[in-house]
């Protein structure tokens, strides 16, 4: 089955487009992206009503990193959505899933969990008109076993938005090369985020014991603990993070100054996003700037935060997309949300 895993996302990696592979196979790659663009017009103009947007709740920590990472696309794209806190040690707020991580969204009536996939089947339901139900479908589940011969369950290509063809959104934009390159470049900085810049922060906001205390301090003071929860999250909860975090270093291969490895993602990523464009999106955040503004939200407020807007470039950056998320920027580009429909 791993095997089979790989070769799926090998296939999906190297072809131009998972969604132009879906009009080859249906026989209708002679269409013009001009008709294409008129039938998703019609399309978007016909669905229900209730098709998009869909009620949206999301079970969180709220200094979960893959939360934020959920929480700063919603905003952005200005869904409404009410937020409920999960109480760590009892989790009663999701005894209704199967699932016992965050975050967790109620879509209508469907559940969807993983950050990144939740990300993608919203926008996929946003730029199709469609339900969510149906862009999900998009999403198959894969189960394996992992390397400790445990079953998995995944849905394959997470990071894929499924366009109906490459260029019918933007008829009069950049050429199909330039737009199957960008859409490429932002899968794989999506993937990145998860694979490498989330495990760089437990090791950075728990580096120290004092860090760790303040840290939990800082966290525990969002959260839906009682007073004595929360004294015991902080001074207990706060020692045992310090010794996990010296364990992650290790088992992600940080710098044995994790600062370091977090920089180094940092200046990465502006390396990437380049001194010639505002966002690795151009003018505007495209889902990559989304999800590393995002996890990186998570440290806001904390001394690795202050740390790393003092000794890399990333900071303007940050400010630059906080702003526009703020705003409920991509608002704008969603044409099923009226302006009656604020959270």
């Amino acid at each position: 089955m791993a095997e089979n895993l790989g070769t799926l996302n090998r296939i999906f990696r190297n072809s131009r487009s998972f969604a132009r592979g879906l009009v080859l196979v249906s026989g209708t790659a002679c269409v013009t992206a001009q008709l294409l663009a008129l039938v998703r017009r019609v399309r978007c103009a016909s669905a229900s009503p209730a098709a998009f947007p869909p009620q949206l709740t999301l079970y969180q920590y709220r200094s979960c990193p893959y939360c934020c990472k959920t929480r700063a696309f919603l905003d952005y794209y200005g869904l409404g959505y009410q937020a409920v806190e999960v109480h760590p040690f009892f989790k009663k707020e999701i005894k209704f899933s199967e699932q016992k991580k965050v975050p967790i969204l109620l879509a209508n009536d469907e559940e969807l969990h993983d950050s990144s996939l939740i990300v993608s089947v919203l926008l996929t339901s946003m730029v199709n008109g469609d339900s969510i139900a149906n862009s999900l479908s998009l999403y198959p589940e894969m189960s394996y076993q992992d390397s400790k011969g445990r079953p998995q369950v995944e849905r394959a290509n997470k990071y894929f938005i499924m366009h109906p063809t490459a260029s019918s959104t933007q008829t009069d934009g950049p050429p199909d090369s330039q737009l199957i390159g960008a859409r490429r470049e932002e899968r794989e900085w999506r993937e990145w985020v998860d694979s490498t810049l989330v495990k760089t922060l437990p090791p950075n906001i728990y580096r120290t014991l004092s860090e760790s205390l303040h840290s939990f301090g800082h966290f525990t003071a969002m959260s839906n603990f009682s007073t004595f929860e929360r004294l015991v999250a902080k001074y207990l909860g706060s020692v045992g993070m310090y010794f996990l975090g010296q364990m992650l270093a290790k088992k992600h291969k940080l710098d044995p100054d994790v600062r370091q490895s977090l920089y180094k993602c940092c200046d990465k990523w502006m390396e990437a996003v380049g001194k010639h464009r505002r966002f690795m999106g151009g003018e505007e955040p495209n889902l990559a700037d989304l999800a590393v503004y995002g996890v990186l939200s998570t440290v806001e407020g904390l001394p690795t935060f202050t740390d790393v807007a003092a000794h890399t470039a990333i900071g303007p950056w940050y400010q630059a997309v906080g702003d526009l998320v703020k705003k409920q920027h991509g608002r704008s580009k969603n044409p099923f949300l009226s302006a009656d429909s604020m959270k």
